[in-house]
C-alpha cells in the first residue's frame, strides 16, 4: 500500500451548524445583483425558485454520473429568470457564488486532525472529491485553514477535472499526481455509490466507508467501515500484515 485517497465533503470535513444560515442568503444576494446587472431585475422569490431548479438539474446530472459545471448551473438559472446569456457575467457570478463560502464555518470530522499527519508519514495522500458550488480552490482553503493542506500531494476536484465519481478518471487524476498505480491505493469516502463503487471500478483493492450516509440496497459493500479516522491506523496495519 503506497497511497490513500480521500473524499472531502462528509468524509474529512463538513459544514458547521451555521454554514447554511450565512452562506445561502449571500448566494441569493449574488444572484439578485446579477439579475440587476443584466438589466432584468428579479425578486427574491424568483431567484430562489430559479436557483432551486438549477440545483435540481445539477443533482440529476451528478446522480447520472455526468459533470455539470457551476457556470452551466448559473446559466440555467439565468435562462429561467429570462436573462440574456452573457458569458462574462455568468463566469463572474459563478466565481462569486463559490467564494461566498470561503470564510464559512467548516469543521473536521472525528479523528481527521490526528490521523492525517500520522498517515502522511507512511503513505502519499490525495483528495478525490466532487464539488457543488464551492470549487477546489475553496476546499483547498478549508484544508489549509485546518492545517491539513501540506499533507496532501495531489487533488482531483470535479470542477477542475470535468468528471465526477464514480468515473474512474476522477480517481486516475489523483493517482497520476501521486505517481501510484490503483493496485497500491486505498480510498476513503462516505457515499457507497460514488466512493466505494468508484474506487473499485478504478482498480483499487480497498475502499473504506466513512459512516455518515445510509447504505442503500444494491450499493457495493466496502472493504471496511470506520466512524473515526484514527481507526484507519489499525486497519492499515491489518492490511499490511495480510
Amino acid at each position: 500500500m503506497k497511497a490513500i485517497t480521500f473524499d472531502f465533503w462528509g468524509t474529512l470535513m463538513t459544514a458547521g451548524k451555521d454554514y447554511a444560515e450565512k452562506v445561502v442568503p449571500m448566494r441569493y444576494e449574488i444572484m439578485l445583483r446579477a439579475s440587476d446587472e443584466a438589466g432584468v431585475p428579479a425578486g427574491e422569490a424568483e431567484v430562489r425558485d430559479a436557483w432551486n431548479q438549477a440545483t435540481a438539474k445539477f443533482n440529476d446530472s451528478w446522480n447520472a454520473g455526468v459533470f455539470m459545471s457551476l457556470e452551466e448551473r448559473v446559466a440555467y438559472a439565468f435562462k429561467l429568470l429570462g436573462l440574456r446569456y452573457d458569458q462574462e457575467l455568468v463566469a463572474q457570478t459563478a466565481r462569486l457564488l463559490s467564494e461566498a463560502a470561503r470564510d464559512a464555518n467548516v469543521i473536521t470530522l472525528p479523528g481527521v486532525s490526528q490521523a492525517i499527519p500520522e498517515l502522511a508519514r507512511h503513505y502519499k495522500l490525495a483528495i478525490v472529491s466532487d464539488t457543488s458550488v464551492s470549487g477546489g480552490d475553496v476546499l483547498r482553503h478549508y484544508l489549509d485553514r485546518a492545517g491539513l493542506l501540506p499533507y496532501f500531494s495531489a487533488f482531483s476536484f470535479s470542477d477542475e477535472t470535468g468528471v465526477v465519481k464514480p468515473n474512474k478518471l476522477a480517481f486516475a487524476a489523483a493517482l497520476a499526481g501521486l505517481g501510484v498505480e490503483p493496485a497500491a491505493a486505498l480510498h476513503v469516502g462516505d457515499i457507497p455509490r460514488t466512493d466505494i463503487g468508484g474506487a473499485f471500478n478504478a482498480g483499487y483493492p480497498y475502499a473504506v466507508l466513512y459512516t455518515g450516509h445510509k447504505e442503500r440496497p444494491g450499493d457495493p459493500p466496502p472493504s471496511a467501515k470506520i466512524n473515526d479516522h484514527r481507526q484507519l491506523l489499525e486497519l492499515l496495519k491489518t492490511i499490511e500484515a495480510a
